[in-house]
Parts: structure tokens; C-alpha cells; sequence
């Protein structure tokens, strides 16, 4: 039923290609999109970003760390490797020269999460790698996007195995397997489109899911297969 509850409505408030270009961002960068990190995923994430920017320069990391409060603890992380980042609170729309050479944004606002996933060319749901419970790849999945997340998918355990059965999300074993999933996605463009396809296809299946139980629910009733106990 989290289907219906997490697919994406079409609201296009923010637009994220106007802001990357207020902070500088290249035209065609290339959005590694990192949704609800959780301590230690940020770190983690840097380090890949730093060893795969040689090979592809206009990857750019957007980091989305599930509770904003963490901001400071998350800069310092980049601030330790050198990153040059800006967060989102520091953007101003109306500003006037960008500043240059940036690495990252940090997101460190509440409800934009899926305006960054709509413009992401791979995402990582976090609260999987470093942490237990996971966080729900469907609204990613839902716009077709090429999706991983880690090992720790407890809280959404079925969910993540629908979509890894269909071929619709790569689950990583460590953070290696993380690096070496989010190169060959970017390398592989036929590979990524086709895994945000199967990620959407099992959305679309999917949706509706509450619906379908209510119906299912009411034959049962009907045909008297049902009894419903009194309280």
C-alpha cells in the first residue's frame, strides 16, 4: 500500500537546473543524488564522488541528508576531503556571480528531496549502508530513475525485493560494491535507462495497491469467505 502513499505528484516549484546554475553548476551535469543519508553514508559517498570525478567531470554530488540537523556534521565530512559544496539554504535565487568549481550541494531543507530525484542520472537511498531500517526507493523508482541502496533495507523489505526481482534497483553489499555500481551505471547509459524503465514499470503495477485490497476485501464480505469479528 506504501505505492500509493510515496509515488510523486507533479509539482515543479523548485526548478533545479536554475539553481545548479546559480551555484556555478556546469549545463550537463550529471546528478549523483543522495536522498535521506544517515551518519557515515555522507562520508562514504564523498570518498566514491572523489574517485569517480576524474573519470566523468560533470558528475556532480547532491547530498539530501534525512534530518537536517545533521548539516554541520555532513560539511565537515566534505570539509575533511576538500569538497567545495554550498547548502541549499546558502542559494540565493536572485544572487549575483556564482561561485566556482563547486563538487557538491547539500541539501539541507525539508520537501525537495523529489525535485532533485526528478533531475538525478543515478540515486542512492540511504539509511542502507551504514545504518539498519533503509528509507523507500519508490519515489525515484516511480520516476524512472536508475536506483541502489544498501544492504540495511529492513523497514522495507518487501518492497525492495519487488524491485530487485524485476531488475528495477541494484542493492549493494558494502560500500565497494557502491562505487563500483554508481561507475558502471554511469558508464552505461542503455543500462541505467533500462533499470529506471523496470523501476517505473513496477510502480505502475503497483499503484492503485490500496484500492485493489479494499476490492479484494468486499468480494471476500460478499461471498461470505470473510467474517469480520465484533470489537
Amino acid at each position: 500500500m506504501k505505492f500509493d502513499v510515496a509515488t510523486p505528484k507533479e509539482d515543479r516549484k523548485l526548478d533545479v537546473r536554475e539553481l545548479l546554475r546559480r551555484i556555478g553548476a556546469s549545463d550537463r551535469a550529471r546528478l549523483l543524488v543522495c536522498g535521506s543519508t544517515h551518519a557515515g553514508e555522507e562520508a562514504i559517498l564523498a570518498d566514491i564522488y572523489l574517485r569517480l570525478k576524474p573519470l566523468h567531470a560533470d558528475l556532480f554530488l547532491v547530498l539530501v541528508p534525512r534530518h537536517f540537523e545533521r548539516t554541520k556534521d555532513v560539511t565537515r565530512a566534505l570539509e575533511a576531503r576538500n569538497l567545495r559544496f554550498i547548502c541549499r539554504t546558502e542559494v540565493k535565487m536572485d544572487a549575483g556571480d556564482p561561485p566556482e568549481n563547486l563538487d557538491c550541494l547539500v541539501v539541507n531543507t525539508v520537501g525537495e528531496l523529489r525535485h532533485f530525484y526528478r533531475e538525478a542520472e543515478v540515486v542512492f537511498v540511504g539509511k542502507s549502508l551504514t545504518a539498519e531500517g533503509g528509507q523507500n526507493p519508490i519515489e525515484p523508482a516511480a520516476l524512472g530513475k536508475a536506483v541502489l541502496f544498501g544492504p540495511n533495507m529492513q523497514n522495507f523489505a518487501a518492497i525492495a525485493q519487488m524491485f530487485i526481482a524485476r531488475a528495477g534497483a541494484i542493492q549493494v553489499a558494502d560500500a565497494a560494491d557502491l562505487e563500483r555500481e554508481i561507475g558502471r551505471l554511469l558508464m552505461d547509459s542503455q543500462c541505467r535507462e533500462q533499470l529506471g524503465r523496470n523501476a517505473r514499470a513496477v510502480v505502475d503495477e503497483n499503484v492503485g495497491a490500496t484500492e485493489k485490497t479494499v476490492e479484494m476485501i468486499v468480494r471476500q464480505l460478499e461471498k461470505g469467505d470473510l467474517y469480520l469479528a465484533p470489537r
